[in-house]
């Protein structure tokens, strides 16, 4: 009897080793979750990545390979891929073999109908630190023009007090400018011509006494 139903055709047996070559070299880390929460397949990818083996990764729940502060959210971005959505860019730290954690970038989508999940991962360990290094850099440098709030121009300064006129025309001792308009602040000594000609005609004084 005829049928307007059109059964899936059969894979080509030919495309199953392409298929699994693309699996076994892709440099991604490509896995297949169940919506229980364990890997049911993984490429060779994790290995060299985290150090595991497969069978190791395999052994227990994804979340507690994932770094304590990033489980949350975690369980929160796949919560929402099991109810139809897709995780796009997300990231979070996976514990290595070593003992470290790496960052690894998620791209995932569910099949509802075989409740698994296919995700792709990829490690950008390096560039967080680059983004941490540069951020660390932007972080001093903001410090530092922060700290130098500038001394520009010329500063009117009395020929014989030696106090400073600021904005407002106060006149303000060297210290306290500087401490006004930077982050400097000054600790008190006495240089060696000063010694010499103020403070030891002073001791000198007060021996003689």
């Amino acid at each position: 009897m005829p049928s307007d139903a059109h059964p899936e055709p059969e894979p080509d047996a030919a495309v199953l080793p392409a298929e699994d070559r693309f699996f076994d070299l892709s440099i991604d880390m490509l896995c297949f979750l169940d919506f229980s929460g364990r890997f049911k397949r993984l490429n060779p990818a994790w290995e060299t990545t985290l150090g595991f083996t497969r069978a190791e990764l395999m052994a227990k729940r994804f979340i507690e390979f994932v770094h304590p502060d990033d489980r949350e959210r975690t369980l929160v971005q796949n919560q929402g891929v099991r109810s139809g959505g897709h995780a796009r860019s997300f990231e979070n730290r996976y514990l290595c073999k070593d003992g470290s954690y790496r960052w690894l970038l998620w791209n995932a989508a569910p099949d509802p109908r075989r409740e698994v999940i296919y995700g792709v991962a990829r490690d950008i360990t390096e560039r967080k630190r680059a983004e941490e290094e540069r951020e660390r850099l932007v972080a001093e440098l903001q410090q530092a023009l922060a700290e130098v709030r500038t001394l520009r121009g010329f500063l009117p300064i009395c020929a014989y007090c030696k106090r400073i006129s600021n904005d407002q025309n106060y006149w303000q001792s060297v210290e306290a400018y500087i401490s006004t308009h930077t982050d400097t602040r000054f600790s008190h000594g006495i240089c060696p011509s000063c010694f010499t000609s103020r403070v030891e005609p002073e001791l000198a004084k007060l021996k003689k006494r």
